[in-house]
């Protein structure tokens, strides 16, 4: 279970760049522990905040024992960005919350890969995004 802020990132200034050389290690010994339990890692970019994720995550991995929710907290502007430069190597599964207007710059910028839940003709179409 990994959870992070975008400001912490961005914090720290001398000493993550410090800690910069261990920080590919520390994701591969995550990344095998998260393999050892046989659970598939679930990547999501939200806007939610950190209270909210952690009980999402929390709900969602019991519902879904075999998978194993990663989350990064950031703000609307800053999943966009990031997925403007994860464009080539997307590293994200979900993007959960935020304007309908960024979404659409999403879509415009060939951000998003196009998913119908099964529940989708329960939500009107004026109310759901392409």
């Amino acid at each position: 279970m990994r959870r992070r802020t975008a400001g912490a990132e961005r914090g720290g200034g001398a000493r993550l760049r410090g800690a910069g050389a261990w920080l590919p290690l520390l994701a591969l010994v995550l990344g095998l522990a998260g393999c050892a339990e046989g659970r598939t890692p679930v990547v999501a970019y939200s806007p939610h905040g950190g209270t909210q994720l952690a009980l999402l995550e929390e709900a969602f991995e019991r519902a879904h024992p075999d998978l194993d929710l990663q989350w990064l907290d950031m703000g609307s502007q800053d999943v966009i960005e990031r997925l403007r430069f994860e464009k080539a190597n997307p590293q994200a599964d979900v993007w959960f919350g935020g304007p309908s207007t960024i979404f659409d710059r999403g879509v415009a910028d060939s951000l998003l890969q196009p998913y119908r839940p099964a529940w989708a003709d329960a939500v009107a179409h004026a109310a759901r995004g392409e």
